[in-house]
């Protein structure tokens, strides 16, 4: 059984009145990248803030590390990294003297330095100032500031923000590489599901505060189940003759939908049309991407809550 890393029941901010966070449980397993995906504006920044204890709930409870963040505050945080919002440097030192800055105020031996700068690709840029480093050495460098302390538990808000496809992609293959490579528990939020879609083992689904999707990017996939189409003469006449035989069909004007897409079954299907003389003009799959189930499930948004697993 994995361990649980981050536990919240019922967590609540409200801020004049209005719940900007509301009752939220969050479950996230050791080894996982836990994908945090929301429109922005959906509450992830703030449920973050208050996962670090830069924010107090107005309700609920956290647990990190089996431990309640409330009386465990600092044992807890020094097993965290974290990037919130874009990382803050002193732009005329170099990016290896930026990390020692924070070395001495985090007591970690000298030697992470050069550790966390090959991590994130920059061993060879570590004597460069700042100022010249580009958005994505920027944003490694911030995730090499959060790796610094030697974390068990990585939260990372939107880190690809304003970076280009291949800072992207440098960033996706990066943290991709954190649980099994360095035993680090992910959590990023993001409001691009294809992005999560690519790095996460388990998703989290925040709309207007609410969690209305937990389980794992398998399970979500499998809902963009296709569908087969048809285009037929007479979609009323069809569908009665095709219910009459059997089949699980639905339609609509002039067009025949259904679910199973087996090959002998789409074909005997269409036989019995064609031998009921009714003309079969097209025929078509239909897949609704993870793009479209993601905005689905947030315009939903909170009239629905979704099932919570815990696999």
């Amino acid at each position: 059984m994995n361990e649980t890393i981050i536990q919240t029941h019922g967590l609540l901010k409200t801020f004049k009145q209005a719940n900007a966070v509301d009752r939220v449980d969050i479950t996230i397993k050791k080894g996982e990248i836990y994908g945090f995906l929301g429109p922005n504006g959906a509450g992830k920044t703030t449920t973050i803030r208050m996962l670090l204890g830069l924010m107090k709930p107005s309700g609920g409870s956290i647990q990190v590390f089996n431990k309640d963040l409330k009386n465990h505050k600092i044992d807890i945080l020094r097993k965290v990294g974290s990037l919130v919002e874009s990382p803050s440097y002193y732009e005329h030192l170099s990016g290896k003297e930026n990390l020692e800055t924070l070395r001495k105020l985090l007591q970690v031996p000298k030697e992470r330095i050069d550790h966390v700068l090959s991590v994130v690709r920059l061993t060879k840029d570590a004597h460069r100032l700042v100022k010249e480093y580009s958005l994505g050495m920027k944003q490694r460098l911030g995730i090499a500031s959060a790796l610094l302390g030697d974390p068990e538990l990585l939260i990372l808000d939107e880190p690809t923000n304003g970076l280009d496809p291949s800072g992207i992609h440098e960033m996706r293959e990066l943290i991709k590489s954190m649980p099994e490579t360095y035993g680090i528990t992910v959590m990023i939020s993001s409001h691009l599901l294809s992005e999560i879609d690519q790095m996460a083992t388990q998703v989290g689904i925040i709309s207007k505060g609410r969690m209305i999707y937990q389980d794992s990017i398998e399970k979500l996939r499998s809902k963009a189940r296709p569908h087969i189409r048809l285009r037929v003469g007479n979609g009323a006449v069809a569908k009665s003759k095709l219910l009459k035989s059997g089949y699980v069909v639905e339609s609509d004007d002039d067009y025949i939908y259904m679910e199973d897409g087996r090959d002998e079954y789409i074909s005997e299907l269409v036989a019995t049309l064609v031998n009921q003389r009714i003309p079969v003009y097209r025929i078509e799959e239909q897949r609704q991407s993870l793009e479209d189930i993601f905005l689905d499930l947030t315009r939903e948004g909170s009239g629905s809550h979704a099932a919570h697993s815990a696999s």
